[in-house]
């Protein structure tokens, strides 16, 4: 009877040293899950932002050249980044002081908020291509720079729309490409 009663009064007692840290070690795990997803989440948001704003760019290029018949040259180069300001972490307002800013507002393209990356277009026609992309670019994957490849040989209006960010501010940019003869945008670093 008496050791009927000893069982009953610890196991109203609580939870023994061995269960606790079963508890602890699989709430550490399953935060160490989370933090792995989130990273992947974040990383996976940071070039949402310039594949938006680029098809963003893409469409109001197409739209420039069904009035026109050409294409918009926005930018001065390709490393004239848009808006204005350091490729880094921090958000900056579309729009504002851009030597630019005058064939920005002529495209048409806005964006919902402030942006992260830095943007440029430049086009032309016919086969006298003179836009070099960002330099210091491996293009890994490959076989040259999107814009020396033989494919790319327009013989008509052409544009090119780049973008670059420095979201970890190690000097590293990511960079994002396309142009009127490629289907999709090609990126390099895109988890900077």
């Amino acid at each position: 009877m008496r050791s009927t009663r000893r069982q009953r009064s610890a196991a109203r007692r609580g939870f023994t040293l061995v269960e606790l840290l079963v508890v602890v070690a699989m709430v550490g795990i399953l935060a160490a899950l989370g933090l792995v997803g989130y990273r992947k989440y974040i990383n996976a948001a940071g070039v949402a932002e310039p594949k938006a704003v680029m098809q963003g760019i893409r469409g109001a290029q197409e739209s420039y050249k069904a009035e026109m018949l050409v294409y918009l040259n926005v930018s001065s180069s390709l490393d004239a980044w848009y808006p204005a300001g350091t490729l880094n972490d921090q958000k900056r307002a579309w729009g504002g002081a851009h030597p630019d800013a005058t064939n920005w507002r002529l495209l048409n393209v806005t964006t919902d908020s402030a942006v992260r990356f830095g943007y440029a277009s430049v086009a032309g026609v016919g086969t006298s291509f003179t836009a070099t992309p960002h330099a210091g670019f491996t293009w890994h994957g490959l076989p040259q720079a999107p814009l020396t490849d033989p494919q790319f040989a327009p013989r008509g209006p052409w544009y090119v729309i780049q973008a670059a960010g420095d979201r970890d501010v190690d000097g590293t940019y990511a960079l994002l490409l396309t142009a009127s003869t490629m289907s999709g945008i090609y990126w390099e670093n895109d988890t900077e």
